[in-house]
């Protein structure tokens, strides 16, 4: 008898991602059989449904590489991590892992030794964002309806938006990351992207076993960032996510503009001195840089030299000393309400573009990565939203609320999935 996973063969599944070698780096095809055969008779939350995983993540009996060569002799792993143990625990099947930029460590989804990720259209390649780009890639491909990520300055947020998926980034420290591979301590949480935002409810349950958040009563309340803010944004993001606002505003919602004063001090901190991200990124990796620099990939060789060199005028030390009280300033600016804003400045690159030169790839990089780095810092569990709009296109919209507040901004994300 054939075990079948979401109503297609777990044969079929597997098939189709050995095919996809944009999005998986390996599969574990003895593990899927095993796990959909235990899933048959398992009354979990998410029994049967199949599962990625991103290569940050221990899955027990493969090698977690970062996808990069500097873990390619590690052993391969006793145990999985906790996010993948609790999957399974609720009758997920786990499928494979899946590709991604370099030790999580770009917004662009680049990868030059195991393949980009790219979205086809209009005979035109598309990046598909990162750093979990093989994640969403899986997941638009609809080869499984959800994906674990990371996400630290937007890894899961960036994809989403750009494969037109839901993704989440949740308040630092509502997932274990025991097991995780990771870049930033500081900012670093587990991510989840999946085919729509019920699924990332489903998941949110079962990884932060927390079963008993009371969804809202009543319609949520928005706020929009003020004109400055979005300002570096390209026109036609900018149109779109004013239409969106638009529609949400002519079904009844509550949309109001706000200053932000915390967001400015967030940003303009990131400019005048050495992000926390970077900094992290450094005391993790750097040490290579001196002995076995040939092991980066250029992007990410790139990025870690730029931060030791940053380093000897510019200090992390401002940025840490303003967090608690620039967190606070959010919360208190935000109030009742849930801040809406476009994931992105840009839209999805051309493959060309950032392969053009190393100033292009990387001015990409920093604009794909601009505002939702924003949030990460203030700790603002986030949820990118996927919309079809009117004229048959894609949108997508970014929910944010306070840390802690993820129900909250997770009930009114379906809800404007919906409508």
């Amino acid at each position: 008898m054939t075990t079948t996973i979401e109503g297609r063969a777990i044969d079929e599944t597997l098939e189709r991602a050995g095919r996809a070698r944009e999005a998986f780096l390996r599969v574990v095809a003895g593990r899927a059989q095993r796990d959909a055969e235990r899933a048959a008779g398992s009354i979990g939350p998410l029994a049967g449904v199949p599962f990625a995983v991103k290569d940050v993540f221990d899955v027990r009996g493969t090698r977690t590489t970062g996808a990069s060569q500097l873990f390619d002799h590690r052993p391969p792993a006793r145990e999985d991590a906790e996010a993948v143990r609790r999957l399974s625990d609720a009758g997920a099947v786990c499928i494979g892992k899946t590709t991604m930029s370099e030790l999580a460590y770009s917004g662009l989804g680049v990868n030059d030794r195991f393949g980009t990720p790219t979205i086809r259209r209009e005979g035109r390649e598309y990046l598909i964002g990162g750093s979990s780009s093989g994640s969403a890639a899986a997941v638009r491909a609809g080869i499984v309806p959800i994906a674990l990520a990371s996400d630290t300055s937007g890894s899961a947020r960036i994809p989403a938006a750009w494969a037109g998926v839901a993704g989440f980034r949740p308040s630092i420290g509502r997932y274990s990351r025991t097991g995780m591979l990771g870049l930033a301590p500081t900012l670093d949480t587990v991510g989840i992207i999946a085919d729509r935002v019920s699924r990332l409810a489903a998941v949110d349950r079962v990884l932060s076993g927390d079963s008993d958040g009371a969804e809202a009563s009543s319609a949520p309340t928005f706020a929009i960032p003020h004109d400055e803010y979005l300002a570096s944004c390209d026109p036609r993001v900018l149109e779109r996510f004013h239409q969106d606002v638009e529609r949400l505003r002519s079904l009844g919602l509550r949309v109001a503009q706000r200053r932000f004063t915390s967001l400015d001090a967030v940003r303009e901190l990131h400019e005048r001195h050495l992000p926390i991200v970077e900094a992290e990124a450094l005391a993790a990796f750097g040490p290579h840089l001196a002995r076995d620099p040939d092991r980066f990939g250029p992007a990410v060789r790139r990025r870690l030299e730029r931060a030791r060199s940053r380093r000897r005028d510019r200090s992390p030390a401002p940025l840490y000393e303003a967090m608690a009280p620039l967190r606070a300033r959010y919360r208190g600016e935000l109030g009742d309400a849930l801040l809406v804003s476009p994931p992105t400045e840009i839209d999805a690159p051309r493959l060309h573009q950032a392969s053009e030169s190393h100033p292009a790839h990387d001015a990409l990089n920093l604009r794909a990565l601009g505002l939702t780095m924003v949030l990460s810092y203030l700790d603002a569990p986030s949820v990118v939203v996927p919309r079809v709009r009117s004229d048959g296109r894609e949108s997508t919209i970014q929910i944010s609320g306070r840390a802690g507040g993820d129900h909250h901004v997770l009930h009114a994300a379906a809800l404007v999935e919906d409508i």
